[in-house]
């Protein structure tokens, strides 16, 4: 049997962003492995799941060891059993505590499906109008001032240099202080691509030079999901 990659909603439209045979997939699944069973549950029980929840098996990851991985949490895959990875939003596996998780099934000669859903990085990059075929995904930029100017002076000589795109993504309570911070001090050719709320009912994605940005009001992301993009 197999470990399926199970995307899930970035916003709370369902219908709109999980294909059907996802879903079917997924309710045919009785053991999952995911980051919080309250929220694996609550989006298999909005997802029209014809069964009782309670008949469901979660193993929830420990975020703070992700690179253990208890032995009986893919035990049900050796014996036969099909095995979901749910994520708390997006695509088990990129930038998600679910990689080590994939990397311990291949280890143990699992078959791993990935299915077809949203993954908000992706679907930035592609709506960003930047470089798609040379980019890098930073993860998360450093927090203390100096170290984060350092770190955007590095990404700055590489978007000059090589053309690539940069993505990165920033704790929602940080969002305004980043877009000031780049719009502040990197070279106005760049282009800087935010996107907020994506599939959501206000997403946001919007590609402008940093120069005019400048000229532009930037908007109050303030607690929102946003994922940042530094390009030519």
């Amino acid at each position: 049997m197999a470990l399926y990659i199970i995307p899930t909603p970035i916003s709370e439209n369902i219908k709109d962003t999980i294909p059907e045979n996802v879903l079917k997939r997924m309710h045919s699944i009785k053991y999952f492995i995911v980051e919080r069973a309250r929220t694996a549950r609550r989006f298999i029980k909005s997802s029209g799941y014809p069964d009782s929840i309670e008949d469901l098996v979660f193993f929830e990851l420990d975020k703070r060891n992700t690179g253990n991985i208890p032995g009986e949490y893919l035990q049900p895959a050796l014996e036969g059993f099909d095995t979901g990875l749910m994520s708390e939003a997006g695509m088990p596996g990129i930038a998600d505590p679910g990689a080590m998780v994939i990397s311990r099934a291949h280890d143990l000669g699992i078959e791993v499906k990935p299915l077809t859903g949203p993954s908000s990085i992706f679907l930035s990059l592609a709506a960003s109008g930047m470089n798609g075929q040379n980019f890098t995904f930073d993860g998360y930029l450093p927090v203390k001032t100096p170290e984060l100017k350092k770190k955007l002076q590095f990404i700055e000589k590489d978007i000059l240099a090589r053309k690539t795109t940069h993505i990165f993504i920033e704790t929602p309570y940080r969002n305004n202080r980043i877009i000031e911070m780049i719009v502040n001090s990197l070279n106005g050719k760049i282009k800087f691509c935010i996107a907020s709320e994506i599939t959501g009912e206000n997403e946001f994605i919007q590609t402008k030079s940093i120069a005019k940005w400048k000229k532009d009001k930037t908007p109050d992301l303030h607690k929102k999901t946003c994922i940042f993009l530094l390009g030519v």
